[in-house]
């Protein structure tokens, strides 16, 4: 259960310490004579403790000195004092700490402490050596967190942006579908309780399935072709509507709201003065590629009338640029009286 709760990347981490420590001790007895001799360099206990003075040189220097004191009290003095200050007391340990030193033959060249003297230091190069990983480490180490840090800023900033960007959509399809609720019953009074019961199927899946991150292809079928439907029974046979499904991988996920704003523009600026009024919807999907298309006849010069023009489409054009970056093609263009839009996405 422990476990559990410790993240990946911390375990990683950890292990990678371990394997570093290991190539550390492992070095000097792969590397002694396989004869036996220098054997006095590589008593288990001066081992073991000079490994720990290097792990005490190294975890001091990049989990303290510099995060603590160079970086965050910005005191470099003090930093390069106190990392002299642990650099000769760690030396001055591993020195004192030396076991006899035997050359070949047996012979004991320091004198009858059999030990060399202060200045035959063979400390330096790993002390040295250990510090400049320390500083390596904590580079890297710092590197790496801001990168995260900013990968998550980045991140929060578009969950943000799509947050928004979807609560934007959900008022403006209301509004409208009041606003064709409401001709409804003053041209077709006998349709205004079916209209009804398919607004609140489109209410209900704005209600509790836009709020997800993701919904099938079976479930936006459903939803474009009440929203459609609801239409149908609005205009009846004044506007010719054509849609087909073709769907052969309904389980096939995609970000919800995310098809019906050019599916309404069609409606609301496909009929009212238009002559001969048509919306054409298609969709197909195959191999993971979406294939959309709404085509609408219109009036040029109403149009751009209209202040609210452009929310609904400014809003899924953002949206597709966040979701699906260099895995989508829209393409709109406006021959004549035709509105056309074609769009292809690269499903997830």
């Amino acid at each position: 259960m422990i476990f559990k709760r410790i993240k990946p990347a911390v375990i990683i981490e950890v292990l990678l310490h371990l394997l570093f420590w290991a190539f550390i001790t492992f070095i000097p007895v792969l590397s002694r004579p396989s004869d036996g001799n220098f054997r006095g360099l590589f008593s288990p206990w001066h081992l073991v403790l000079i490994n720990f003075l290097l792990a005490v040189q190294f975890y001091l220097n990049a989990f303290y000195l510099i995060p603590v004191i160079l970086n965050n009290k910005k005191k470099v003095w003090l930093y390069f004092s106190l990392l002299l200050l642990s650099f000769v007391t760690l030396d001055f340990i591993m020195v004192h700490s030396r076991p006899a030193f035997i050359f070949p033959g047996g012979r004991m060249p320091f004198g009858p402490l059999h030990k060399p003297p202060f200045f035959v230091n063979f400390n330096l190069l790993p002390l040295a050596a250990i510090t400049a990983a320390g500083f390596a480490y904590r580079y890297l180490a710092d590197q790496f967190a801001a990168i995260s840090n900013k990968r998550d800023i980045t991140n929060a900033s578009l969950v943000s942006e799509l947050a928004f960007l979807r609560s934007q959509i959900s008022p403006h399809f209301i509004f409208n579908v009041i606003n064709s609720t409401v001709a409804l019953s003053r041209l077709n009074p006998t349709a205004v309780e079916p209209t009804l019961i398919q607004l609140s199927k489109l209410l209900r899946y704005m209600l509790y399935i836009s709020d997800e991150q993701r919904v099938t292809m079976a479930q936006k079928v459903d939803y474009l072709r009440s929203y459609i439907e609801l239409q149908m029974l609005r205009f009846g046979s004044a506007v010719k509507v054509d849609f087909k499904f073709d769907v052969t991988e309904p389980e096939r996920a995609i970000e919800p709201m995310l098809l019906i704003p050019f599916v309404e523009n069609a409606f609301k600026y496909g009929t009212g003065n238009v002559a001969e009024p048509a919306v054409n919807v298609y969709l197909k999907t195959t191999g993971g590629l979406l294939d959309f298309s709404v085509t609408n006849t219109y009036d040029p010069g109403q149009l751009y009338k209209d202040e609210d023009h452009g929310i609904g489409l400014n809003n899924v054009k953002r949206r597709l640029e966040l979701l699906y970056p260099g895995k989508h093609c829209l393409i709109i263009s406006q021959p004549g009286n035709v509105y056309t839009v074609n769009l292809q996405i690269q499903l997830k």
